[in-house]
């Protein structure tokens, strides 16, 4: 469907809010400057069918240490606005907080419009505020924000943080969760993973709700995890976050999974994680038993599902496949270089619908996709 001239390389996230779907950029997440979010409204003139919503590349600013966000890895209708994560702030963050090192959300006002950076220095946009306005929320003491999300009537962000008393680049980094207050201007820290805190870096990642649980992906930055995810689950009375309701759980072998995609859908839990094992498509019916839903040879690794016309659907690198008692291919890939390749455990192709149509986002020059319908199903197999 054509491409942004601000697309970047790699579509992260695909939502669609309004009549308009949106799409999270990055270059290469948490590793090089750029950070987008465009919309497409399909119109009579393609070439204006996908503008820029927002733009956190900071064109011309000093780039010695970051000096734009480094990849925008979800875009989230919450609430009736859009909620987007800085998965890598510039320079830990622009001093709007008492703490040096601090990220940011940016949270569009209900029309999905984002507030621009502020001149001089492109420096975040101010604070929203409940009552619509965009702008940006501060998270002190957060080196990277990956996902965004309301659980029990608050919104939380996951994050490598810096604990509280300790001083940046003095200690330990434990991922955290950060709880937003009320005007959602600032987010501070609420619970950490893992306690006691260890020498090294960690982050919590991607996360989803499921049987009024909070599940959380985890990433050790040297790969000594010895588990897959953590689990918050605090009593129906509680009105917060402590260290006594998570619970850390190892499903794979040898632990360490990187979390690439959850998907909650009809009482089941999806889980696309990256092991030792591969990258594997799991399910569970209460939350603790899994078991590998089996792609046809030849798929390639899984990379997100939807919910499209009643019927699951799978993204994998090497075609579309519809999930049920049997595995149906709906769409391959004929290119030899997939556009859907699996190169970033932080951003991996991802799936919308959309006006009831299917659309995927591209990982070689941030191009979207439409599934064009005609081409003849195929069985390809049982899943198990």
């Amino acid at each position: 469907m054509g491409r942004s001239p601000l697309a970047l390389k790699q579509i992260c996230d695909l939502t669609p809010f309004g009549d308009a779907l949106y799409a999270a950029h990055a270059y290469q997440p948490l590793g090089l400057d750029g950070a987008t979010i465009t919309r497409y409204v399909p119109g009579n003139d393609p070439a204006r069918a996908i503008t820029t919503a927002f733009d956190w590349n900071r064109p011309g600013e000093k780039q010695t240490g970051g000096g734009a966000g480094q990849g925008f890895l979800r875009v989230h209708a919450i609430g009736g606005r859009l909620f987007v994560p800085d998965a890598d702030p510039p320079y830990n963050g622009l001093g709007l907080a008492e703490h040096g090192t601090e990220g940011y959300v940016f949270v569009s006002d209900p029309a999905g419009g984002f507030a621009k950076a502020r001149m001089p220095g492109h420096l975040p946009p101010l604070a929203p505020d409940p009552e619509g306005k965009a702008g940006a929320g501060v998270l002190p003491r957060a080196y990277h924000v990956i996902d965004a999300i309301r659980f029990r009537g608050r919104y939380y962000a996951s994050t490598g943080s810096v604990p509280p008393k300790q001083q940046a680049w003095a200690g330990p980094s434990p991922g955290a969760l950060h709880v937003a207050s009320a005007d959602l201007s600032r987010w501070t820290f609420e619970i950490d993973y893992p306690y006691p805190w260890k020498d090294g870096v960690w982050r919590l990642t991607f996360l989803v709700r499921f049987r009024d649980r909070l599940y959380a992906g985890i990433q050790d930055y040297d790969g000594r995890e010895p588990n897959d995810y953590v689990v918050f689950a605090p009593p129906t009375e509680a009105t917060g976050l402590q260290r006594d309701h998570v619970r850390a759980v190892r499903v794979t072998d040898s632990g360490t999974a990187q979390t690439l995609r959850w998907y909650a859908d009809s009482g089941k839990l999806y889980w696309i994680a990256s092991s030792g094992e591969g990258v594997l498509l799991r399910v569970t019916e209460d939350g603790e038993r899994w078991r590998v839903i089996e792609l046809p040879d030849g798929a390639g690794r899984p990379t997100d599902l939807v919910r499209w016309r009643g019927s699951l659907v799978v993204l994998t690198e090497r075609g579309l496949w519809k999930l049920g008692d049997s595995i149906t291919r709906i769409a391959q890939v004929a290119e030899k270089k997939s556009p859907f390749a699996l190169v970033d455990i932080f951003c991996v192709a991802p799936l919308a619908v959309y006006r009831d149509e299917l659309y995927a986002g591209g990982q070689r020059d941030g191009s979207l996709y439409r599934l064009v319908e005609g081409e003849a199903e195929q069985d390809a197999g049982t899943g198990r």
